[in-house]
């Protein structure tokens, strides 16, 4: 029947929209920059290995050797983490916010929700490694930005003495499914379900075989802080159980009803402590030292 036909054919089309929609999401202004509230931020471009040009800020910290590279998640740019940035910065941190690809100011490339983006944090490394020799650097990761550390440390662990991780998936099948549950509960996520499928030949990206935990048990004894929603929707708290799972050195603390990657702006005072004590348990923090920002 031509109206059955019509009505198939028009939801593949949706379906492979919103697929190709996910590999090249739509760009939102930079809203918030240390800059702006006195910290001596600079303007810095990186080059990935598969030729993507990565931009962002360098927020200096003279005479410290600390570095936190900050990894936004989807849909996002440098600007989300950037008062995380602030803080680490009174705290004696050097800071690098990239716009990872896809996002922000950087190069046109194709999204793929963590893995790809190793690469633009393995040229975060490289420039920092440039820029303070004997780098200790603090991998900091929002959602996407978290599966991107902790895929980066995995394959280039010289020199990242710990993991932040806000919110990261496990297995970014989950993660797909959930996206939808998130956008419009359980009706949407069976709606646009085949997404999963269409994802291997429209991206190259096989949600099946991205895999966190995999990665975080590669890196053996290296510190990691997961921090995460109970409420969150889109990465479910079973997700971060399995992660704490394959860590040799890991460390689960739980942001009671916050919801995906939330938990910074809802508790704040939990979120932030639970990274002092981290960070201080790991000797990569002064205890007590706070510097504020120098307006004007």
């Amino acid at each position: 029947m031509i109206w059955l036909a019509v009505v198939l054919s028009a939801y593949l089309l949706l379906l492979v929209a919103a697929v190709l929609y996910s590999a090249h999401p739509t760009r939102i202004p930079l809203f918030f920059s240390p800059g702006g509230v006195g910290l001596p931020q600079a303007d810095v471009e990186m080059e990935t290995r598969d030729g993507v040009r990565i931009r962002g800020w360098w927020i200096a910290r003279p005479g410290s050797k600390r570095v936190a590279i900050l990894a936004h998640g989807y849909l996002m740019n440098r600007s989300e983490l950037a008062p995380l940035a602030v803080w680490l910065w009174q705290r004696g941190y050097n800071c690098l916010l990239p716009d990872l690809r896809a996002h922000g100011k950087s190069g046109r490339a194709r999204c793929t929700i963590g893995r790809d983006e190793a690469l633009d944090l393995e040229a975060c490394l490289k420039l920092a490694k440039g820029r303070i020799e004997g780098a200790e650097i603090v991998l900091f990761g929002s959602s996407m930005g978290a599966a991107a550390s902790a895929f980066c440390a995995a394959e280039q662990p010289e020199g990242i003495r710990a993991l932040v991780l806000d919110g990261p998936y496990s297995r970014l099948i989950s993660a797909t499914l959930g996206w939808w549950r998130f956008l419009g509960g359980w009706a949407l996520q069976v709606l646009m379900a085949p997404t999963v499928l269409l994802a291997v030949p429209l991206t190259g990206v096989n949600p099946f075989k991205v895999d966190v935990a995999a990665a975080l048990k590669k890196i053996g004894p290296m510190p990691v802080l997961l921090l995460h929603g109970s409420k969150d929707r889109l990465a479910p708290p079973g997700e971060a159980a399995r992660n704490l799972a394959a860590c040799e050195n890991g460390r689960l603390v739980w942001l009671q009803g916050c919801d995906h990657a939330e938990g910074r702006w809802v508790l704040p005072e939990v979120f932030l402590g639970a990274i002092e004590e981290f960070l201080q348990e790991h000797g990569l923090i002064e205890s007590g030292k706070v510097d504020a920002p120098i307006w004007g």
